[in-house]
């Protein structure tokens, strides 16, 4: 699943995914409209990813996407059949571009830094599906950020087709690399009015 050989093939320009089109269920309210950082988590995450990518994109729900119409960020509407994470990176390759890597966030993880994403991008391996970073347990991949190459669209359409389109079980299953987390409370998500105030308190501290 992981290599040290250096990638010999040119590389594919990277554009940023953030994913905020999720329920929000467990947490009541929009999870991406949440403010850890002085700004809506969205557009910390956004900001953050400019700084590494060609472009980047929010990826909503067509609820978000009317809340969203005027402002400064370029929407993607979930419009694949598929539920979940899968449903707004298939639509960004089918809609956006097929021929560009993603770099792809979840929205909620507030822990996460500009120092982490830089080191998935600098040490990004094109010749493999997609880079990643080892779960907190060392023994997955996490998908919550990751970059995924053009050669992940087939994959991931194949994954629909065998009835698993899990971004984690088609990075289990596909030759990728993976890398060490300097901080894993970094990929940590948060879900609930109680995780959220704990983060706000905890950053508040720092």
């Amino acid at each position: 699943m992981t290599s040290t050989r250096q990638p010999d093939r040119p590389t594919s320009p990277l554009l940023g995914l953030v994913l905020a089109g999720g329920r929000s269920t467990r947490m009541g309210t929009d999870k991406s409209q949440i403010n850890y950082h002085g700004k809506p988590q969205v557009e910390y995450l956004h900001d953050l990813l400019a700084t590494y990518c060609e472009d980047v994109f929010l990826s909503v729900n067509a609820e978000q996407a009317d809340q969203l119409a005027n402002s400064r960020f370029k929407l993607l509407v979930d419009q694949s059949p598929v539920a979940g994470p899968l449903a707004g990176i298939l639509t960004a390759f089918q809609q956006q571009s097929a021929d560009h890597a993603w770099l792809v966030v979840v929205c909620d993880l507030p822990l996460l830094s500009e120092q982490s994403i830089r080191k998935l991008v600098q040490n990004r391996n094109p010749e493999k599906m997609a880079t990643a970073f080892w779960d907190s347990d060392h023994q997955f991949p996490e998908p919550s950020l990751c970059i995924w190459e053009p050669a992940a669209y087939p994959a991931m359409l194949r994954s629909i087709d065998e009835g698993k389109p899990y971004p984690r079980t088609i990075l289990m299953h596909n030759d990728i690399d993976l890398l060490e987390m300097d901080d894993i409370n970094e990929l940590t998500n948060v879900n609930t009015p109680d995780q959220v105030a704990t983060v706000q308190r905890n950053l508040k501290a720092d």
